[in-house]
């Protein structure tokens, strides 16, 4: 039999009985963190001229060949048609006479695909946005692939009752969002253009997943202007009704404005929004408005000018009543070199104060929280995810050989209802069998990251009984971090998902708060969001802005700790653990069997009286044993109280042709039913015209037939069925 090789699209000579051995294999269980791809054994390419010419001159003095670097597509046919690899990985490297190549094939495209990049690779951009109470109450109503989700994260608290039936506050100050995962799953997949097909993706398991924010970040404000009230004055008209306050001098450690403030006009250094916040009580003979102005040195500077014609902002305070505290604050825009002051005003009637106002005014420069995807999920790789999702689904890849799509079954799909083979005829004989030591121990431990060293709450492990193995082992490490053991309370209990560390101050100073928050990075949690209904405000205590909502969300961790993953998704394994057995056996495989070969089922053996799954298929070489590693499964197959019809298709296999002499030879082969008729035997020397051997009566199975002319190519015929056999071809 020969092979037919293409690399980059290109026919590749090979040596006459070149044998590629090939090595199957998808997901190895004796180890749970690994998702393996198919591969060949290490095979020559001779120098011939065609292969130069296909590796672009590879090895010749002065080359500037690209193919040992980069990923050569690769396919392998038998000259039946029978397809092995379609589009694998080739990896091509000198043999000094020789090239040499390993074909890679299976989840290999995508894993190599994803390799060095990260999340940030995919393009996040979108998602970008500054964390206001409207855009987190959008995430709240609007189907966005990101959501604010309420949560304690060690942070300034967030939740408060509202008094006297007013609404709930939520205070989004110390907020962050979550990223959907199924939103992000998907965006990988069509970024690469891959698809992907399984019933965990239509699970709520899967969709109500999300991925948090990796670091804190919060709304700000920097006091860029502040004074008391024995630091306030007046510029007063006594023949006009109103009067424009300025401060008696600046206190340089905390002012940052602009050069050209003057007593009556603080003037900012950068555009911005900025909150002017006022409070006082004032002794003035009649009810007065407070009105903010903007641009109007000009204007504060000559008598002549009446109020009226100052450039008015807006009315902070309307009828001050004379003797009675007031407040008010608001958040307004100001560019660089924009100025604001504060006249008080009665334009109907003439007033003065019997004393100076009481005024504390304070403006501060606010900084909203920018949250950026991209630059915050930059040092998260895209395999790394993908693996997340894997380990808690407990789910395998398998990639359909034509197309791009991958296929993930859980382990639920894969063990209890899989589509099952009998393979019993292409049994051939127990090499030894294993207890999967060395790759388990008693105690597999699935770990999530900690804030405390030590802690490991959230963590479990899958037991196997079986005294000879090494005590414990960590199987999968997980880059997720676990939420704190301890819950706090919002609007009820809830976990810790600590993006923020709190630190008490022991003495402060005067105005120093005596808790800060110091920010934590590359903190990954994930989640679950529930909808709560309820009218509640949403509000920025930096930022002095709110919004009402009728609904939000607020945080879950069901089914997402250790115990609850292991209990719900590998049930299945752990009952093949109880008692592990892994069968090293040699089987009569065909080109067939390797190139249409199907994981996904299970493969039932009399002669070992057990299903088993496929774990490895080794080394495979045409017309030889084929060593294979089988998983015992404890599978029973459903039974509905009556049998169907069975309809069977008749099947012949070759499985050796041994030469005696030129013109003689032994067929061994294998029917899956009783030829009531003898059958057949053909020979052909091109695999194209055929003629019917003459048969030798003894020995029968397998049987010894006899050629006119040497023949390389052999077929058995049952005429009754019009079956045909493989076509067995000699080397």
């Amino acid at each position: 039999m020969s092979l037919l090789l293409y690399i980059n699209g290109q026919l590749i000579d090979l040596d006459a009985g070149q044998h590629i051995a090939q090595t199957k294999q998808v997901n190895d269980l004796n180890s749970l963190d690994d998702r393996q791809a198919s591969y060949t054994n290490k095979f020559k390419l001779p120098k011939t001229a065609n292969n130069i010419r296909a590796m672009d001159q590879m090895t010749l003095t002065g080359n500037s060949s690209n193919v040992p670097y980069k990923k050569n597509s690769c396919s392998l046919f038998n000259d039946a048609g029978e397809c092995f690899v379609y589009n694998g990985w080739a990896v091509i490297t000198d043999g000094g006479d020789y090239y040499e190549a390993v074909v890679y094939d299976g989840i290999i495209d995508l894993f190599k695909e994803v390799e060095k990049d990260t999340l940030a690779t995919i393009g996040l951009d979108e998602l970008t946005h500054e964390k206001t109470p409207e855009t987190v109450v959008q995430s709240w109503t609007q189907n966005l692939p990101y959501r604010y989700i309420l949560a304690d994260y060690n942070g300034k608290r967030i939740y408060s009752r509202g008094l006297l039936g007013a609404p709930d506050r939520i205070n989004i100050d110390y907020m962050v969002p979550s990223i959907n995962a199924a939103w992000l799953w998907d965006k990988i997949f069509s970024h690469y253009g891959f698809t992907y097909t399984g019933s965990v993706f239509e699970s709520d398991e899967f969709k109500n997943l999300w991925l948090t924010y990796p670091k804190g970040v919060e709304n700000s404000g920097d006091i860029v202007f502040k004074s008391t009230p024995e630091k306030w004055s007046w510029y007063n008209s006594s023949s006009l009704g109103w009067k424009i306050f300025s401060t008696q001098y600046y206190e340089p450690e905390v002012n940052e404005l602009a050069e050209g403030s003057d007593l009556r006009h603080l003037k900012v250094d950068q555009t911005a929004n900025y909150r002017l916040t006022v409070k006082g009580k004032l002794d003035c003979t009649q009810p007065v408005n407070l009105v903010v102005c903007k641009n109007a040195e000009n204007y504060g500077q000559f008598m002549s000018h009446h109020y009226e014609n100052f450039p008015q902002l807006f009315t902070a305070k309307e009828n001050i009543a004379p003797d009675t505290e007031f407040s008010f604050s608001k958040t307004i825009r100001l560019e660089e070199n924009e100025s604001i002051c504060l006249v008080f005003t009665n334009p109907d009637d003439r007033f003065f104060f019997n004393f100076v106002p009481m005024l504390d005014v304070t403006l501060t420069r606010l900084t909203t929280g920018e949250m950026d995807f991209s630059n915050a999920l930059a040092e998260f790789s895209i395999k790394d995810f993908i693996k997340e999702i894997v380990y808690r689904f407990g789910l395998t890849l398998f990639k359909d050989k034509y197309t791009n799509n991958y296929e993930f079954l859980s382990l639920t799909e894969q063990l209890k209802t899989p589509p099952v083979t009998d393979w019993s005829s292409k049994f051939a004989k127990k090499l030894n069998e294993s207890y999967i030591y060395g790759s388990y121990a008693q105690q597999n431990w699935f770990r999530y990251l900690y804030n405390t060293e030590g802690a490991f709450h959230n963590d479990h492990y899958i037991t196997v009984n079986n005294q000879n193995l090494a005590e414990s082992k960590d199987s999968i490490k997980s880059k997720i971090y676990s939420p704190e053991q301890q819950l706090t309370f919002l609007d009820e209990p809830t976990n810790i998902y600590k993006l923020w560390e709190k630190e008490v101050v022991e003495e402060p100073e005067d105005n120093e708060p005596p808790v800060t928050y110091k920010s934590l990075d590359k903190r990954f949690y994930l989640m679950r969001a529930n909808l709560r209904p309820g009218n509640v405000m949403a509000l920025s205590s930096e930022l002095g802005s709110s919004i009402l909502t009728s609904q939000y969300y607020r945080e879950s961790f069901t089914k997402l700790s250790f115990g609850d993953i292991i209990n719900t998704y590998y049930a299945p394994l752990q009952s093949i653990l109880e008692k592990a057995l892994i069968v090293n056996a040699e089987l009569y495989l065909t080109d067939s069997d390797i190139a249409n070969f199907d994981f996904k089922k299970l493969y039932y053996i009399d002669a070992l009286s057990a299903y088993f799954m496929v774990n490895k298929i080794n080394n495979y070489i045409p017309g030889r044993l084929t060593k294979c590693e089988l998983v015992r499964v404890n599978y029973t197959p459903a039974y509905s109280g009556f049998s169907l019809p069975v309809v069977r298709v008749n099947t012949i296999n070759i499985r050796s042709v041994v030469q005696l002499t030129p013109l003689t030879y032994i067929i061994n082969h294998e029917t899956n039913f009783t030829p009531v008729n003898s059958l057949i035997y053909q020979y052909s020397p091109d695999g194209v015209n055929w003629k019917t051997a003459q048969v030798q009566q003894s020995p029968r199975q397998p049987d010894t037939v006899i050629t006119p002319v040497p023949a390389t190519h052999f077929r058995v015929r049952y005429e009754a069925t019009k079956t045909l056999s493989n076509t067995f071809i000699l080397d």
